[in-house]
């Protein structure tokens, strides 16, 4: 992968593991979201702790379109952006949603 995929398309990278897995993610640009399925929550912490993006789910794909209230944008060259603020300015903050 070598750019984002805005459309109806599931890209499915294999790896060997949780390291080769963050290793894969902080080689790249920082994505907006990162997505974790896991029981393991110690695993989980983990992906949080060594990884950066504008949001990180785990056991979840949908809760910013559930909250509107939540923030939705990148972090590094990009900026976070409310969506329920209606005024699309763009501020530096980033929220976590511990629900």
């Amino acid at each position: 992968m070598k750019e984002e995929i805005f459309g109806p398309l599931l890209p499915v990278i294999t790896v060997s593991g949780v390291d080769e897995a963050i290793q894969f993610i902080n080689e790249r640009e920082k994505p907006l979201v990162v997505y974790v399925f896991s029981s393991d929550k110690k695993m989980i912490k983990r992906v949080i702790a060594e990884t950066s993006s504008g949001a990180l789910l785990a056991n979840d794909c949908l809760i910013h379109y559930t909250i509107s209230s939540l923030p939705f944008g990148g972090v590094g060259e990009c900026m976070a952006v409310s969506p329920s603020s209606g005024c699309g300015i763009y501020s530096p903050f980033h929220l976590q949603h511990k629900g």
